[in-house]
């Protein structure tokens, strides 16, 4: 009866999937690809800028934080051009010209060139990122019917994980056999295969009309703030970054200098991460569509809380891989329901700009996370628990807005009703 009974969910799941527009598929594995080649590359740029460069987590924090400054205006800026230009254009162009300039980084690091030209070389490719991200949900959010985008948006994060299981053990295994800064162009490759790929995508066919439509970001962040849960919202979105990114900038120098893991042991690290995903990602859909949004976002955001505290409990790669679990447990439960949300707040003639905003406000998390993960980790990293406590105070912020959004959400819903 148990083994009936899984059986009959694993089908009703598949058939959920199977039935998703092509495009959807499409993109999940254009984020493949594209996540894959830039994380052999770029899961170890901290090392290589703190460890082997000599610079401070905080210098390296402030290079970041210029550089995702760039990508959070890129983000709202490609989102509105999206909507009228087209999706497929937009994301075509912005990989294939950061192709080229994660092979000129790659040239910089091979010949150890400035830190000027790197930190000036990254803000470029940085903000080329931003070009794409937004569009790329965009688009998803287009073509998924309502009650499939928390499948839809599942399986982007399944891509993207996929390309964190593969890239980071990957490119920390081509290290030991080509310098640091020929992996590089391993990475531009993958992203011109990525582009291949992106410019197979037809366009939604409303995006016709869309030129006409106002699409100034002024304008719409102007709107959203006279909502209370749009604006509590875009906060809860420049969190779930903010505490995020410390699994990719802080984690990986903190495991490297403090628990004196290998680069090889950091990448098994990241692949956790990734493996977890593939996975647990479709189970952790299953569950979503059983609780809801509005639960899971809570839910999510409470693991991790937990996976922090465990975090600066570890003492070497099993309890700090144990500790990667937890934190992504998290992630697959919040970030679909996540964008899922953001999808049923935006305009449905225009999701270029309700993404456009998200990935702003997700953009300023990036920007400010590995900035504040260097402050923390220059003046804590010797009190471990203090400075994963402090991190787990700001995931347990996380939870309260999410809780705030969840109310204010549903009194505007009510309100809407009533009128």
């Amino acid at each position: 009866m148990i083994l009936k009974g899984a059986v009959a969910r694993f089908r009703d799941t598949w058939r959920a999937y199977a039935k998703l527009d092509r495009r959807i598929w499409t993109m999940a594995g254009a984020r493949t690809i594209n996540t894959m080649g830039l994380s052999l590359a770029m899961a170890f740029m901290a090392i290589y800028l703190v460890n082997e460069r000599g610079l401070s987590a905080k210098l390296y924090g402030v290079i970041f934080l210029i550089a995702n400054l760039g990508q959070s205006w890129a983000q709202g800026f490609a989102g509105d051009l999206s909507d009228r230009l087209g999706r497929r254009r937009v994301m075509t162009v912005a990989l294939l010209i950061r192709s080229a300039v994660i092979a000129s980084l790659g040239a910089e690091v091979l010949v150890d060139g400035p830190i000027w030209a790197i930190a000036a070389t990254l803000v470029v490719s940085a903000t080329l990122r931003g070009c794409f991200e937004p569009v790329a949900y965009a688009l998803v959010a287009d073509v998924a019917a309502e009650r499939d985008r928390v499948h839809a948006f599942g399986l982007q994060r399944m891509g993207t994980n996929l390309g964190w299981a593969v890239g980071p053990a990957g490119g920390g295994l081509l290290a030991t056999v080509i310098p640091y800064g020929a992996v590089f162009f391993c990475a531009a490759v993958a992203l011109l295969i990525a582009a291949g790929i992106a410019a197979r995508v037809d366009d939604p066919a409303h995006l016709g009309g869309a030129a006409s439509v106002d699409v100034s970001m002024r304008n719409a962040l102007r709107e959203a703030m006279r909502r209370t849960d749009f604006a509590l919202f875009l906060l809860c979105s420049f969190l779930i970054t903010l505490v995020h990114v410390q699994l990719f900038s802080t984690l990986s120098i903190y495991a490297k200098d403090v628990l004196s893991l290998s680069n090889a042991d950091v990448g098994a690290v990241f692949m956790v991460n990734g493996i977890t995903v593939l996975l647990l990602q479709i189970p952790a859909v299953n569950l979503i569509s059983r609780i809801g949004t509005n639960r899971a976002v809570v839910t999510g955001s409470c693991l991790y809380v937990a996976a922090f505290l465990a975090v600066g409990a570890a003492t070497g790669f099993s309890s700090l891989a144990a500790a990667i679990f937890v934190l992504t447990l998290g992630e697959i439960v919040l970030a679909p329901a996540h964008q899922t949300v953001g999808a049923g707040l935006g305009d449905p003639r225009r999701m270029g700009r309700a993404f456009g905003l998200i990935g702003t406000a997700q953009m300023l998390g990036v920007a400010v996370a590995p900035l504040a993960g260097g402050l923390l980790f220059d003046s804590l990293r010797h009190r471990p628990l203090v400075m994963w406590g402090i991190l787990a105070g700001v995931a347990a912020l996380m939870v309260a807005m999410y809780a705030a959004f969840v109310a204010a959400h549903r009194r505007y819903v009510a309100s809407a009703a009533g009128d």
